[in-house]
C-alpha cells in the first residue's frame, strides 16, 4: 500500500512541475508572438488581392470555412473569419478582426478578439515590401492568452500557431505565384 501512496505523489509531484515550468515558460522574451517572412513572385498589389478580398483570404488561410466582412473597406472595417480548428475536435470557432491601420498595398494591421473560450486577444500587422516586381510580406502576430488555461498552454500554442502561419504562408505564395 505504500508503494501506491509514493507513486501518487511521484505522480502529483510530475504534474505540479510540469504546470510550473509551463507557467514560468508563459513569461519568456518572445512569448505569443509569431513573425514570418516569405517572398513571393508577384507585385504587392497582386498580393495584397490576397490579403483583402475574402474569397482569396479563404484559399490561403487554413481551416477557413467562411468570411464574413462589414464596415468601410480600410481602418475601422471588420472581418469574422470562421475556422474548423481540427484541434477543438473541428470546433467552429469566430476570430473577430478590426482594421486598425493601412498603407494600400503596404502595410495593414487588425486587432484581433476571440470568443472566451478560445482566451486570445491581439494584432497581426502584414508588411509587404516591393522588390522591383516581387514583394516581401512580413507577418508578424503578438497575441495575449485571457483565459487561464490558454494562458498555461502559451509554450505549447504559440509555435502551434508559428507553424500554421509559415504553412498558411507557403499556400499564399504558390497560389499567388500561379495567379
Amino acid at each position: 500500500m505504500k508503494w501506491l501512496k509514493y507513486g501518487a505523489i511521484t505522480f502529483a509531484g510530475i504534474i505540479a512541475i510540469a504546470v510550473i515550468v509551463l507557467h514560468l515558460m508563459s513569461y519568456r522574451a518572445g512569448a505569443g508572438k509569431t513573425t514570418a517572412i516569405i517572398e513571393i513572385n508577384r507585385p504587392p498589389a497582386a498580393v495584397w488581392a490576397w490579403l483583402e478580398e475574402k474569397d482569396k483570404f479563404k484559399q490561403w488561410v487554413s481551416w477557413t470555412v467562411d468570411v464574413q466582412d462589414s464596415g468601410p473597406n480600410g481602418v475601422g472595417g471588420k472581418r469574422r473569419t470562421t475556422m474548423k480548428d481540427p484541434n477543438m475536435d473541428n470546433q467552429l470557432v469566430q476570430i473577430d478582426a478590426v482594421t486598425t491601420e493601412l498603407v494600400l498595398h503596404k502595410h495593414i494591421k487588425v486587432a484581433i478578439t476571440t470568443p472566451m473560450e478560445m482566451g486570445f486577444v491581439g494584432t497581426v500587422a502584414y508588411d509587404l515590401e516591393d522588390l522591383g516586381g516581387r514583394t516581401r510580406l512580413k507577418v508578424d502576430g503578438d497575441f495575449k492568452y485571457t483565459h487561464w488555461f490558454a494562458s498555461l498552454l502559451e509554450p505549447i500554442i504559440t509555435p502551434s500557431a508559428q507553424a500554421k502561419e509559415d504553412a498558411d504562408l507557403a499556400t499564399l505564395k504558390r497560389l499567388a505565384e500561379a495567379s
